[in-house]
C-alpha cells in the first residue's frame, strides 16, 4: 500500500477526530519543534502449496463469548522453537513512483545489512494491484514466525474509506455505511518457497484490517469492520475473527470493536475500545479460541501498545491527540495485568506521538522513535540513541522500524524531505542509506517487511 493512503485518512483528521478511525496508528503530524529529551531513565534491572479457497460469503456466525467473564490467571509465556533459517531473511518492500503501479519486491537480507551490495530488487507478481493494499500499519507482509508464508489485505478504495473533512465528518454521523459503495476486503497468502498467492478469505462491503499470526503458524486473527469510521457502530458479523492458513476454520471469535495485538498462547490479545470519542476509553482483553473472554486490565492513557512475540509483555508508547497529551510523553514496558515492569523514559514531546515501535524476534530488545530520534534498548536495560534524523527542511518523521531476523540490525523508513530507508548496525552503530542497482529517485520505496 502506498504511503499516501495512510496519509489520505491522517491528513484529513487532526487527531482528536483521528480517533474515530478505528485500528489506525494514528499518523499525526503538527507544528513540532527541535526535540529536547529529558531522559528519565531507570537503572539496567519444503511444504505442499496450499489451495486457493473457494469464495467465503460474508460471515454471519453469531458471537461465541463471555461478555464479562471473570479474570483467570494470567499465562507464562511459552517459547516456541523455530527451525534454523538464513540469519539475514528477504526484506520485501513496495516501491511507488510516478509513471507506473507500485510493485512488490524484494531484496537478500544480506546486502541489507551492509554484507554485499544490492542487487537491483526483484519484482514479485502479485494477482492484484499493489495499489489496493489496505492496512492500518505501514508493515507490508504480515509473516509467519517460520518465514514460509505471509499475507496482504486488499480493499480498493471506495467512497466511505476515502478521507474526510471535519465538516464531511458532521455529515458522515448521519448516514449509514449502507448508503456508500463500499468495496470487497481480501486476505491473500503468499507461499514465499513457491512464490505463489492464494486468496485465503474475503467480505463483501466489509473492511478488514492487517491480520496477525499464532505462534506455531496454525492460525491468524483479524478484525472485520462495516465501516472504517468509528462513529458508524458495528454490525452482527463484525469483530474479531480467526482463519487457518488453509482457508479453514473460520471463527468470530467476538462481536467487539478491538484492535488483535498478537497471541498469547491460544488467545488473541486484543484492544477493545469502551468508548469512541475519544477513544481513550478501552480494555485489554484475550479471547479463546472457545469464546472465553479473560479481562487483562482496562485504561484511559492515550497510547499504542506493541505485544512481544513471546506474548509475555506489552511496550506502551504515550500518543498525542488534537486537544489531549502533555509536554511529555513515556515509554514502558507493562506487564499483561497492566503494571509497569520497566520504565524506558520520558521525552519532551508537545505535539507528536510516539507510535512507530519495533521488538526483536526474539523479545529481547526493543526499539522506538521519538520525534527526530531513534532508540534501542534491552527489554529490561536503558534506551540509547542509534540515530538522529535530519531536520533542515522539515521535521523528520519515522514510518516504520524492524529488526533484522539475526536481531543485529534496525531498518527504519525515515521522512526528512525525502523518503529514505536507513539501516542501522547495531554494533558499530553505523548508519546507511539503503540502496540498490538501478536505484532511480522518482520511486520511493515503502511498507517494508523483512522475512525472517
Amino acid at each position: 500500500m502506498k504511503r499516501s493512503i495512510i496519509n489520505l485518512i491522517a491528513s484529513a483528521l487532526l487527531l482528536g477526530l483521528g480517533w474515530l478511525v478505528p485500528h489506525s496508528p494514528l499518523i499525526i503530524t503538527l507544528e513540532t519543534p527541535t526535540p529536547t529529551l529529558a531522559p528519565v531513565f531507570a537503572a539496567e534491572s519444503s511444504p505442499t502449496p496450499l489451495p486457493a479457497s473457494t469464495a467465503i460469503p460474508t460471515p454471519t456466525i453469531a458471537p461465541v463469548f463471555a461478555a464479562e467473564s471473570s479474570p483467570m490467571p494470567l499465562p507464562t509465556s511459552t517459547a516456541i522453537p523455530t527451525p534454523a533459517r538464513d540469519p539475514f531473511g528477504e526484506l520485501y518492500f513496495t516501491l511507488v513512483s510516478f509513471d507506473r503501479s507500485p510493485r512488490l519486491v524484494r531484496l537478500p537480507g544480506a546486502c541489507v545489512v551492509g554484507h554485499s551490495d544490492c542487487p537491483e530488487p526483484e519484482w514479485v507478481q502479485t494477482p492484484f494491484d499493489m495499489k489496493d493494499v489496505f492496512t492500518n500499519v505501514p508493515k507490508g507482509l504480515a509473516w509467519s514466525r517460520d518465514g514460509k508464508f505471509g499475507v496482504l489485505v486488499t480493499h480498493p478504495e471506495d467512497e466511505l474509506s476515502r478521507g474526510r473533512t471535519k465538516e464531511e465528518l458532521n455529515q458522515l454521523k448521519t448516514q449509514s455505511p449502507a448508503d456508500f459503495q463500499v468495496s470487497t476486503s481480501t486476505i491473500y497468502l503468499f507461499d514465499a518457497e513457491t512464490g505463489t498467492w492464494s486468496e485465503l478469505y474475503h467480505a463483501e462491503r466489509k473492511f478488514i484490517y492487517t491480520p496477525v499470526w499464532s505462534a506455531d503458524g496454525q492460525w491468524l486473527a483479524f478484525t472485520v469492520r462495516s465501516s472504517v469510521w468509528a462513529i458508524h457502530p458495528l454490525q452482527a458479523e463484525d469483530g474479531v475473527y480467526v482463519i487457518h492458513p488453509d482457508g479453514s476454520g473460520l471463527k468470530q471469535l467476538a462481536a467487539v470493536d478491538a484492535t488483535p495485538l498478537g497471541w498469547v498462547g491460544s488467545s488473541v490479545a486484543v484492544q477493545r475500545t469502551v468508548s469512541p470519542y475519544p477513544a481513550v476509553d478501552y480494555a485489554i482483553e484475550m479471547l479463546a479460541l472457545d469464546g472465553q473472554v479473560t479481562s487483562l486490565f482496562a485504561s484511559t492513557r492515550m497510547a499504542a501498545y506493541n505485544l512481544a512475540p513471546d506474548g509475555g509483555a506489552l511496550l506502551v508508547t504515550d500518543m498525542q491527540g488534537e486537544n489531549i497529551g502533555g509536554p511529555q510523553k513515556s515509554v514502558d514496558l507493562l506487564a499483561l495485568d497492566g503494571s509497569i515492569t520497566h520504565p524506558f523514559g520520558i521525552y519532551n514531546n508537545w505535539t507528536q506521538s510516539i507510535w512507530v515501535t519495533a521488538w526483536a524476534s526474539d523479545s529481547s530488545q526493543i526499539a522506538f522513535a521519538n520525534l527526530r530520534r531513534a532508540y534501542v534498548a534491552p527489554r529490561n536495560g536503558n534506551p540509547r540513541e542509534v540515530y538522529l534524523a535530519d531536520d533542515t527542511y522539515v521535521e523528520p518523521s519515522f514510518w516504520n522500524m524492524q529488526f533484522s531476523p539475526d536481531q543485529k540490525s534496525l531498518l527504519m523508513d525515515v521522512y526528512d524531505g525525502t523518503p529514505r530507508l536507513v539501516v542501522i548496525s547495531l554494533e558499530s552503530g553505523r548508519s546507511t542509506v539503503l540502496t540498490w542497482k538501478g536505484m532511480n529517485s522518482d520511486e520511493q520505496p515503502s511498507n517494508f517487511s523483512w522475512r525472517p
